[in-house]
């Protein structure tokens, strides 16, 4: 009898938390503004992001680059031959200083790119703010002479007049404009 009641319990107990379920408020999360979070911390985060993502491959490369040169240092003994599938053969010290070079790399790979990606902003805004600027364009038309004949224009005798006619002083001596340059005060 007890099992019986107790089935019956854990059955309406059952029903009751799938009716919680079905009017239920809606939780899904509204997603991120433009605006919700300050420059400085999306930067920290992707500098967090690049230099963690980049630590497995970093480390990788820089315990190969160890090995080959133990295997160089030792005359291409077969002992230290570099092989990254292998048990670790490096002493506490040796792994110590391959961690603290992979991270200092990595960092590096992540100043780097903070480094860029400040410019590129910089360079955006810049670009912005002269696209915003009071700058006015104005379009200049385009004044074309008349379209010449076959045979060209005809012969125009005042086009071949001097266009300025020399000046005479009241002897009838010409006139003429020279600059000449004098060093005063030069020694």
């Amino acid at each position: 009898m007890k099992k019986k009641g107790l089935l019956k319990l854990f059955a309406i107990i059952f029903c009751f938390t799938l009716s919680a379920q079905l009017f239920g408020a809606d939780t899904t999360p509204e997603p991120y503004h433009d605006n919700e979070f300050p420059q400085v911390l999306k930067d920290i985060r992707r500098f967090e992001i690049i230099t963690l993502g980049a630590l497995p491959f970093v480390t990788l490369q820089t315990t190969l680059g160890y090995s080959c040169y133990k295997y160089v240092q030792n005359d291409f003994s077969s002992a230290y031959f570099p092989n990254p599938f292998a048990a670790s053969s490096y002493s506490q010290d040796e792994q110590i200083g391959l961690l603290f070079t992979s991270l200092g790399i990595c960092v590096g790979i992540g100043i780097t790119d903070l480094i860029i990606q400040l410019v590129k902003r910089s360079n955006a805004k810049k670009r912005a703010g002269i696209m915003d600027s009071d700058l006015m364009i104005t379009p200049v038309e385009n004044k074309k002479g008349p379209i010449p004949p076959e045979g060209g224009f005809p012969h125009n005798p005042e086009s071949e007049a001097v266009p300025n006619p020399p000046d005479f002083d009241e002897n009838g001596v010409e006139l003429i404009n020279e600059v000449i340059k004098t060093d005063l005060g030069a020694d």
